[in-house]
């Protein structure tokens, strides 16, 4: 993701990682029923608007030919660029993962050292008798069984007239390629960043140690280890940071920052912890700003969304308790009632208001 050297483990890198959460038997419910309204809960539809911050580049697969040059073309419907609700839908579910007890991607396709650094808990898939929140709020597959979920993202159209421009993007690397590549970790990614914890069994300076971790460094310390190894764990989701968009030799076409679109998300029979985590994940406090499209690690299509109305429906039946709900301050609030979670939301926090800078490209890394 950035230049090549003798850099650090994660100084140089343009992302980190939040810790996985354990979910506990009693963090797993039944699904609620798409089949009806139910009145003791919250269901109703909110009217989004999304700020552009930095260039963003929603990719249609097809290329347009500009000024000579072939681009990347935006994403567009009747010539119009849009942003469609899958690409928030994503970006969204995997913050509130994140921010709650929720269950991992399930490992079946990948070998037994990836299962194993997955904790105990996360491993159980999902089911209609027991399923994770944010299974419960996206929806989940499981062999032959399904779960739609109980959120929908509609598609975000520009509030007025927008006008593209064309930006050059550096090449990006595919994220989760074999190192060191030997035999025994094929299949396995970047162990160093992903799930590195010689720190167990080694005098390295622990965690704290990983920013000016060298890769010769920590050869030399595996080999020293001689099967040894402690059990691998995963070091956490990954997210990136954001920063000063990187220019390229890739010219693609960017919404240009400042431009804004509206959209909608309706949700269907949430209760208010359901609620609360949605309204987080989607930033509606003003503390989150998310990372959209392609080149994320290159700072591009950083958004952030903010509430413009809510509409309850079956609002007459509803009580009045949950039409009378701000909001803003329940994902403000959210996380406060568990210890591991406020710490999480707290790291997001930081990582995606844009407080924590990534690193300038360039500078000597991995």
């Amino acid at each position: 993701m950035v230049a090549k050297g003798n850099g650090t483990l994660l100084r140089n890198k343009p992302y980190t990682f939040v810790p996985i959460l354990p979910v506990r038997p009693e963090d797993r419910r039944e699904i609620v029923p798409h089949d009806r309204i139910d009145l003791h809960r919250l269901t109703g539809r909110l009217v989004l608007e999304l700020e552009v911050i930095t260039p963003l580049h929603i990719g249609s697969g097809s290329y347009r030919l500009n000024e000579g040059q072939i681009v990347s073309a935006l994403m567009r419907r009747d010539q119009v660029p849009v942003i469609p609700g899958s690409s928030l839908k994503g970006v969204v579910r995997s913050l509130a993962e994140a921010a709650s007890r929720s269950c991992l991607f399930q490992a079946d396709k990948f070998n037994q050292k990836i299962q194993a650094a997955i904790p105990q808990g996360n491993r159980q898939p999902c089911s209609e008798k027991a399923a994770c929140i944010t299974c419960r709020l996206f929806g989940f597959v499981q062999k032959k069984k399904g779960y739609r979920g109980r959120v929908v993202f509609g598609e975000f159209t520009p509030c007025e007239e927008t006008k593209w421009v064309v930006a050059k993007l550096p090449p990006l690397e595919q994220p989760f390629k074999d190192y060191p590549r030997t035999q025994e970790n094929r299949g396995c990614g970047n162990e160093r960043l992903y799930y590195c914890q010689l720190y167990r069994v080694i005098g390295c300076g622990g965690p704290v140690h990983c920013l000016d971790c060298t890769k010769e460094e920590w050869l030399r310390w595996r080999s020293g280890l001689k099967g040894r190894s402690p059990a691998p764990a995963f070091r956490g989701r990954k997210f990136y940071l954001q920063g000063e968009p990187r220019q390229g030799n890739q010219p693609h076409e960017v919404i240009p920052p400042g431009s804004r679109f509206q959209g909608e998300v309706t949700f269907h029979n949430l209760d208010r912890e359901e609620l609360a985590l949605l309204c987080f994940a989607l930033g509606l406090d003003g503390d989150i700003r998310l990372g959209i499209g392609y080149g994320k690690p290159a700072y591009f299509g950083t958004v952030r969304l903010s509430l413009r109305q809510v509409r309850w429906y079956t609002r007459e039946y509803l009580p009045t308790k949950a039409v009378e709900l701000d909001l803003v301050e329940l994902a403000r609030n959210y996380g406060s009632n568990d210890l591991d979670v406020a710490r999480n939301v707290a790291l997001l926090r930081e990582i995606l208001s844009g407080k924590r800078r990534g690193p300038a490209w360039g500078t000597e890394g991995y």
